[in-house]
This record gives structure tokens, C-alpha cells and sequence, in this order.
């Protein structure tokens, strides 16, 4: 099975930065890389990249249910869709403000447990 290594995500992230893969092929993005690239077939060919950290949101869904205990998140909570700047989709939580599709957003990096984490906000 191949895997992809997100240390440079990760890394990305614990810098304040949000980093995405490039398939080095045919310049497309894409997050979370996959070992074949989608659009040209290429095989493990990627390169990673600080993205802008801004974007739309694409998609959301709004949860009223408490999934994990605290510090998990809790009810109401944001999950959604935001297509980047770069043309790459990225799901995580919109927090501070009414969400809708097709609103602009900008990446917000936080710690949870030790974890961290990219949040987005409206711009």
C-alpha cells in the first residue's frame, strides 16, 4: 500500500502556514495527496507548497450533536467544504460568523491538545 507523508503538512501547521501537495507533473493541487495524481496519472511525483490560506466555502453542514467530550468540539459547530485559492478543497471548521456558500474565508492555525489544527474565519 502506498502512503503519502504529511509531515510537511503538519510542519506547515505548526508554523502558522498551510501547506498543500502540487503534482509536479501537471501543476495540479490537492490535499490530502494521493500516491497516483488524479488528473495526469502520475505516480508519486508531488512537491508541497505554503497555499494563501484564503478561499470560499464550498459546502457545510452545521452539527447540534456532541460527537466527542470536551475539548472536542460542541454543538454548534461548523464543518465545511473550502475550496482555496488554489483550486484545492480542504475540509475543517468555520467559526466566528454566520456561514453560507460562497463565503470568503482565511485560514486561522490554533493548538487543540497539543494538535494544530488550521481553522478558517470569514475574511
Amino acid at each position: 500500500m502506498n502512503t503519502i507523508d504529511l509531515t510537511p503538512h503538519l510542519a506547515g501547521l505548526e508554523a502558522g502556514q498551510l501547506r498543500v501537495a502540487r503534482c509536479r507533473a501537471c501543476g495540479e493541487s490537492r490535499f490530502p495527496p494521493k500516491p497516483v495524481c488524479p488528473h495526469c496519472r502520475v505516480h508519486g511525483d508531488i512537491e508541497w507548497f505554503t497555499a494563501a490560506g484564503t478561499g470560499t466555502v464550498w459546502s457545510y453542514a452545521v452539527f447540534r450533536k456532541a460527537y466527542f467530550p470536551p475539548p472536542g468540539p460542541q454543538p454548534p459547530y461548523v464543518v465545511a467544504v473550502v475550496l482555496l485559492t488554489e483550486g484545492v478543497k480542504i475540509i475543517s471548521n468555520v467559526t466566528g460568523g454566520d456561514v453560507r456558500v460562497g463565503l470568503p474565508v482565511t485560514a486561522t492555525f490554533e493548538r487543540v491538545n497539543g494538535t494544530p489544527l488550521v481553522r478558517f474565519r470569514p475574511a
